[in-house]
């Protein structure tokens, strides 16, 4: 009887440290579940996160090899690769700076992504060496595209400012050869009655005896006031009308150079035939002897 109680204590015992055991047994099975479901999460997030900086990585170097083959069609575009870059006009010169400042502002905006991916793999919870490599090398190439397209700008702003001193020149040089033209082809005439001419002291008669009623010859002055002419450009100016009888020109021309004619209102016309030979003295005098009352 004894016997039978110690074995049903022994049992009961026995059932009761199974239950204990695996009460812990189901325990640790349950932690080990949750921190397997806690690692594959964190597996999951590392992997997503990996995916989305070495996307951003890959836009980032698509950008920069794109502001790359921009960079070099502008400098094949402009000559500056090869040597001095030719403009045909200011438009060109300044779409060629226009299209730098886009690239500039591409690579600014991707230097601003590299920035913001550097803080991401700082605030992911530790430096990853790989990462850090590839941002490294980002940098780098950002930093080598921004000085190449930093001298490009530098040498169309300085071929720019080039074209305009020399444009400047070109148009300073016209200019003078303008003023040197017209000083060339510039001629002088004076018109009127004997009397007129000589009040304003153009002409004086020379020579001669009787006090010069006779026998005298009439001449330029030396001392005219250039005001009293009216300046003609003796290439184009070929033809003077006037409205009386031409009585003399002054300084006296060979014939062969001009010719005279009259119409029937009294009124005279003195064409230049050969204005080299005319014009070998620029100032010219035409005495009327009295002017067309008609």
């Amino acid at each position: 009887m004894i016997a039978k109680i110690t074995i049903a204590m022994f049992c009961c015992v026995l059932a009761a440290g199974c239950k204990g055991r695996e009460a812990e047994l189901e325990k640790q099975l349950g932690d080990v579940q949750n921190e397997r479901t806690s690692l594959q999460q964190s597996i999951a997030e590392r992997d997503a996160y990996f995916d989305e900086v070495l996307r951003a990585v890959n836009d980032i170097y698509a950008d920069i090899e794109r502001a790359r083959a921009k960079e070099s069609l502008l400098k094949k575009g402009s000559g500056v690769a090869e040597g001095p870059a030719h403009f045909t006009n200011a438009d060109a010169r300044q779409k060629l700076l226009q299209s730098i400042g886009d690239i500039g502002s591409t690579l600014k905006e991707n230097r601003q992504k590299i920035a913001n991916l550097q803080a991401k793999i700082k605030s992911f919870g530790g430096q990853i060496a790989s990462l850090n490599e590839m941002i490294t090398n980002l940098k780098n190439s950002l930093r080598e595209r921004e000085e190449s397209i930093a001298q490009l700008e530098a040498r169309v702003q300085g071929l720019e400012t080039s074209v305009a001193e020399k444009t400047r020149l070109i148009s300073q040089k016209d200019e003078t050869i303008e003023m040197q033209r017209t000083t060339l082809n510039t001629a002088y005439v004076a018109i009127g009655t004997r009397d007129e001419l000589k009040e304003k002291g153009i002409i004086a008669d020379e020579g001669g005896f009787l006090w010069g009623l006779l026998g005298s010859t009439t001449v330029m002055t030396s001392d005219f006031d250039g005001r009293q002419f009216t300046p003609i450009d003796k290439t184009r100016d070929l033809k003077f009308h006037v409205a009386g009888k031409i009585d003399e020109i002054l300084p006296r021309r060979k014939s062969e150079v001009f010719a005279t004619a009259e119409d029937e209102q009294a009124n005279s016309e003195l064409t230049i035939v050969s204005p080299d030979k005319f014009w070998k003295q620029n100032y010219l005098v035409i005495v009327v002897d009295s002017y067309n009352q008609q």
